[in-house]
């Protein structure tokens, strides 16, 4: 008896030819994460789904893989960023060799079909990648639709005008002139970190502060030193918190002067805090609010680079007033960390702050701003009443 076929089975594997049945997988495996992502992202936008997400889901299984590796010495990350590379170059280079050996058979009257190869290549590469970015979305991207910490601490970013900024950015300047005498120094008069303990010394930094602001009362991790530091600078990245090991670590080729408030910015993400502008205020408050000098030191300096900056947009007449206020030291910090970052301002560091700042707006909740930056906003919510007391 013929059997007639389907409607299902001519699509799926039809009698002439089977075109529909080698490219299906192939567009399966792409509009498949594709439509998750697209229903990940709907079921963000419905009120108390992120934050239920987060809660019971996202941060037990970070902070449980965190503890997990947090008992090896080096970054896990790294090892899968390198696996990642390598598995990427070894795809591509098969894939060159399997297209030039169908264009020699082509040319021998063969029928090969090169571009086609090419494509199917193409997807299973771009499945790859979604599938990638799904795992991101469900471990961090999560985080831009839930509660931001000015959200759930209450404390709200306020504006100021350009006096009330100077008087700020003073208070920060007499601060760094006060530590930067307190910390280290190499023969050029540049501050530089004291032991190799340090990353250890920041466990607790945020003990003060969680009392204050109970949204930060959770288990944190040691951050670790970056192996790839180097290319991170190349990358413009100071930093970097990795959701697929609960991560966090730190470039540790930058100048030292950063390093301790920039190890305080990674263990504020873990705390799910996904605003880089908040993790910058939750950096320079739990540093200044420390009792170690090389955390104070560093967390005043950033402070000062952030309202500084902020002074400068405002008003360069005040700016130039509160920047004269500086001693040698802090000046010999800034220069020293300038010079270092000049020397990475290239195509590859802006195509990868494009990238990131890509990454970030697509969440659509990207550091809402008010008349400064959200850090200079929530510092002067912060500090501000204290002056006029």
């Amino acid at each position: 008896m013929f059997h007639r076929q389907t409607i299902y089975e001519q699509i799926t594997n039809p009698r002439s030819g089977s075109a529909v049945q080698r490219w299906l997988p192939y567009l399966l495996s792409v509009a498949l994460p594709a439509g998750f992502l697209a229903f990940f992202r709907y079921l963000c936008r419905q009120e108390g789904f992120a934050d239920w997400l987060i809660t019971h889901v996202t941060s037990p299984v970070k902070q449980a893989l965190g503890r997990l590796w947090s008992h090896v010495p080096f970054a896990m990350a790294e090892v899968m960023w390198a696996a990642a590379v390598i598995g990427l170059l070894l795809f591509l280079l098969h894939t060159l060799f399997a297209v030039g050996k169908a264009l020699v058979l082509r040319a021998r009257g063969e029928q090969t079909h090169p571009l086609s190869l090419l494509l199917r290549r193409g997807l299973v590469l771009l499945s790859a990648l979604l599938i990638i970015y799904c795992g991101y979305s469900i471990g961090w991207g999560v985080n831009y639709y839930g509660q931001s910490f000015s959200e759930m601490s209450g404390l709200e970013g306020r504006e100021t005008t350009s006096e009330e900024l100077a008087d700020l950015t003073e208070l920060f300047v007499r601060r760094c002139n006060e530590l930067s005498v307190q910390v280290d120094r190499d023969e050029n008069g540049i501050f530089t970190v004291r032991g190799e303990d340090l990353f250890l010394r920041s466990e607790g930094l945020y003990q003060t502060l969680s009392q204050r602001f109970p949204c930060l009362d959770q288990p944190e991790v040691q951050a670790k030193p970056m192996a790839f530091s180097r290319i991170m600078s190349w990358l413009g990245f100071t930093g970097f918190y990795f959701p697929f090991t609960g991560e966090s670590m730190v470039n540790t080729d930058s100048p030292d002067c950063l390093i301790p408030a920039t190890i305080l910015h990674e263990l504020a993400h873990q705390k799910n805090i996904a605003l880089e502008n908040e993790c910058n205020f939750l950096a320079i408050v739990a540093g200044l609010e420390s009792e170690d000098p090389e955390f104070q030191y560093s967390s005043a300096l950033m402070g000062y680079i952030h309202l500084g900056n902020a002074l400068f947009s405002a008003d360069r007449t005040l700016w130039r007033e509160v920047r004269a206020q500086l001693n040698e030291h802090v000046l010999a910090d800034l220069e020293d960390h300038s010079r270092y970052w000049d020397q990475f301002e290239t195509p590859v560091a802006e195509a990868a702050e494009t990238v990131y700042t890509g990454f970030a707006e697509s969440y659509e909740t990207y550091d809402i701003m008010r008349s400064y930056g959200a850090c200079v906003d929530l510092l002067a919510a912060y500090y501000l009443p204290t002056l006029s007391e």
